[in-house]
């Protein structure tokens, strides 16, 4: 599973330049201003418009047949953040090139920064 650092703030939780909305009973779980989100690679999607989630450059794209397996890196609260993200194996990004990612719905996970405790159940992204 990714796991980034991410901000809280009012309605939700910021991944880049997306905003997740999280419920008001999760946002009270935890006294952090800071959360910790999990995503599988599985459950990143992949975009190249600016502004639809995580910045990530892409360092290589392991190709196995109808699958890939992007690796590539991110900047998040100043801190290189390592991401792996499933794609199509026959047309994907290539190397050094940046792309966005963000959640799939229903996909997301949120943990309690300081206790490392789910304070969510997946949280449906609109």
């Amino acid at each position: 599973m990714n796991l980034f650092p991410s901000d809280l703030v009012e309605g939700g939780v910021k991944f880049g330049d997306y905003l997740i909305p999280l419920s008001r009973d999760v946002i009270a779980a935890t006294s952090n201003k800071q959360v910790t989100v999990g995503a599988r690679p599985e459950d990143l999607e992949l975009t190249t418009e600016r502004g639809q989630g995580l910045p990530v450059t892409v360092d290589l794209v392991e190709e196995l047949g109808a699958d890939g397996y992007l690796y590539g890196h991110a900047e998040v609260n100043g801190r290189r953040t390592d991401v792996v993200a499933r794609v199509d194996g026959r047309t994907h990004p290539s190397i050094n090139d940046l792309v966005y990612l963000h959640p799939a719905q229903n996909h997301t996970h949120v943990f309690d920064v300081e206790s490392g405790e789910r304070i969510s159940q997946a949280v449906s992204i609109s």
